[in-house]
This record gives structure tokens, sequence and C-alpha cells, in this order.
């Protein structure tokens, strides 16, 4: 399968099935945001970024934006754990633009995939999401950036084998459906 390529898949949806897309997708998110392996009270391993992806994937930079902001706030809502921290919201929601520019309409390839998880992992997790850790509850850089630069590498390989063979599947499944 490391040979496959998709052909550029335009997914011609009509506004009412990028709304269910976007709904499915946001649903999942906010599932995943649940399913976390915590490693104490501040760092957690988390697929829920893969959903945005998807969602960015199929159907542009602003779903996957609205996807990961939203799936933020719902995943708040439904289990409080704070207030809303509004540097984490900001790299969730950039994590779903990002990965719309880098990944929409565009060729299915290990390449693409590395290198847009690689730029959201760096920026929205380490840079943006660590600084906002810091800034909000006083956490010193030198105490989590250790921990974070750990849970990110295993988040580096993780999130591309996840991200590109889902993108292949959503492709399939699309491609047979539209036959």
């Amino acid at each position: 399968m490391d040979n496959v390529k998709s052909s550029l898949t335009k997914y011609e949806l009509s506004p009412v099935q990028k709304l269910t897309f976007g709904a499915i997708f946001l649903a999942l998110r906010v599932v995943l945001g649940f399913l976390e392996i915590n490693i104490g009270d501040s760092y957690r391993i988390t697929f829920s970024p893969i959903p945005i992806t998807l969602c960015a994937y199929m159907l542009g930079a602003v779903f996957g934006g609205m996807t990961g902001m939203l799936g933020d706030i719902i995943t708040l809502i439904i289990h409080p754990t704070g207030g809303i921290n509004f540097g984490i919201l900001f790299a969730k929601t950039l994590w779903g633009v990002l990965m719309g520019i880098l990944l929409h309409k565009k060729q299915i390839s290990w390449f693409r995939v590395i290198f847009a998880n690689v730029i959201c992992i760096v920026v929205c997790n380490l840079c943006i999401t660590t600084y906002s850790l810091c800034y909000a509850y006083g956490y010193p850089l030198q105490a989590i950036l250790p921990v974070r630069l750990i849970t990110n590498a295993v988040f580096v390989v993780l999130y591309p084998v996840a991200t590109y063979y889902l993108m292949i599947l959503c492709d399939r499944l699309y491609h047979s459906y539209r036959r």
C-alpha cells in the first residue's frame, strides 16, 4: 500500500453533505477527546486531532478549523476540566486550518502527510500549546518541555500513519460510493 496514490480527489459534496460530514467529524473529535491516555496532571496522548485532519482534508480549511474549535468547546462543556484556554483553543483551530491548507484537494503522499503533521505538531502543540500552558497555569517551561517533546515525538510517528491510511480509506469509500 506504500505505492498507493489517490487521484487528486475533489470531493463534490452538496452543502447538506458538507454539513453532515462536518458534524460526523466533529462528533468523532469530541468522542476521541474523551478517549485519552493521561500522563500526570497536564500531559495526555490523544487521537482527537485525527478527525480534525480528515475533516480538513475532505472539506477544507474552514471546516477543519471549525471542527478543531467547536470540538474543544463542546468537550469542555460536556466534561469541564477548567476554563477555556484561548491559546489552546487557537492551537486546535489553527491545526484544522493548516491541515486544510496543506492537504485539501492535494494528492496523498507520505511526504505531504508527514510534512503537514510535523508542521502542525511543532507550531500548534509544541509552540502555541506549550506557551499557553506556561502562561495560563504558571508551569515553568523547563519542567513541561521535556515531557511535551517526548509525547509529541510519539505523535510525529502515530498521526501521519493514521492520517495517511484513513485518507486513503476516505478516498476509496468516496470513489466506491460515486460509482
